[in-house]
C-alpha cells in the first residue's frame, strides 16, 4: 500500500519535475542555441540511419531521446506504470466479483485499492510532466478482460492470478528499471520506496497461479 509518506514524496516529485519539464523546453520560435541537423547527418552526432533502438537492453532509452530530453525515463515510467495500474484496477474488480475463491477475491480487493491510489498519483505527476496518462486500461488488456469474464469457477481463478503475476512482472521491472535510472530525485525515489510492494503483489499472484484454484498457500500465509 502507498503510505502518507510516499504521497507526500511524489508530491515533491511532481513540483520538481514540473519545473525541470519546463526548464528543458526549447523557447518560442524554435531557437535553443542549437543548429539543425544537416541533410547529411543526424543529430547528435550518430551515423545516419542508426538504429533507436539499444541492442542487448530492450528496455533502456535510447541515448539520442536522452540527450533530447534528460527526463525521457521518468515520463515514460509514468506513462507505463498508469497503463499497468488500470490494468490491475480493471482486473481486480472482475476478480473480486467473479472469483471463487477467497484467496483470489482478496487478491482482486488489495489489487484495486493499491493500484487506485498509484494510479491517481501517478496521474498528478503525469500533468506535472505534460504527458498522457491513461485513465483505462490498454486496447489489450481490455480484450484479455472480456476474455477473463467469459470464465467462471476454478478457470476464472487460475486465469486471474496468471493474468495479475504476469502484470505485476512488467510492474516490478518498470519500478526497478526508475528506482536505478530515474532523474527525478523525488519520482526515483517514489519507485524506489514502492518496489517492495509490487514484488509482494507479483509474488502472491504467481503463488496463486501455481497453487490452482483454491489457492491454498495464499491463504496459509
Amino acid at each position: 500500500m502507498f503510505s502518507r509518506s510516499h504521497m507526500l514524496t511524489l508530491a515533491a516529485a511532481i513540483a520538481l519535475a514540473g519545473s525541470s519539464w519546463a526548464q528543458t523546453q526549447p523557447p518560442a520560435g524554435g531557437g535553443g542555441g542549437q543548429n539543425p541537423p544537416t541533410s547529411g547527418g543526424s543529430p547528435t552526432g550518430s551515423p545516419t540511419g542508426a538504429p533507436r533502438e539499444t541492442m542487448g537492453n530492450p528496455g533502456a532509452v535510447p541515448q539520442q531521446d536522452q540527450l533530447a530530453d534528460p527526463y525521457v525515463m521518468d515520463k515514460d515510467f509514468v506513462r507505463n506504470a498508469s497503463e499497468s495500474s488500470a490494468t490491475e484496477v480493471h482486473l481486480g474488480k472482475l476478480a473480486q466479483d467473479k472469483g471463487s475463491s477467497d484467496a483470489v477475491k482478496e487478491l482482486g480487493k488489495k489489487m484495486v485499492d493499491a493500484h487506485t491510489q498509484a494510479g491517481d498519483q501517478l496521474k498528478q505527476a503525469a500533468t506535472a510532466l505534460n504527458i498522457p496518462a491513461p485513465d483505462d486500461p490498454p486496447r489489450k488488456a481490455k480484450k484479455a478482460g472480456d476474455k477473463l469474464a467469459k470464465l467462471s469457477g476454478s478457470d476464472f481463478d487460475r486465469a486471474y492470478a496468471k493474468m495479475a503475476a504476469d502484470e505485476e512482472k512488467q510492474a516490478v521491472k518498470q519500478y526497478e528499471r526508475e528506482a536505478k535510472n530515474g532523474k527525478v530525485p523525488g519520482m526515483k525515489d517514489f519507485a524506489t520506496k514502492n518496489l517492495p510492494a509490487v514484488q509482494e503483489r507479483q509474488k502472491q499472484a504467481q503463488e496463486l497461479a501455481s497453487a490452482g484454484s483454491t489457492g491454498t498457500a495464499a491463504r496459509q500465509k
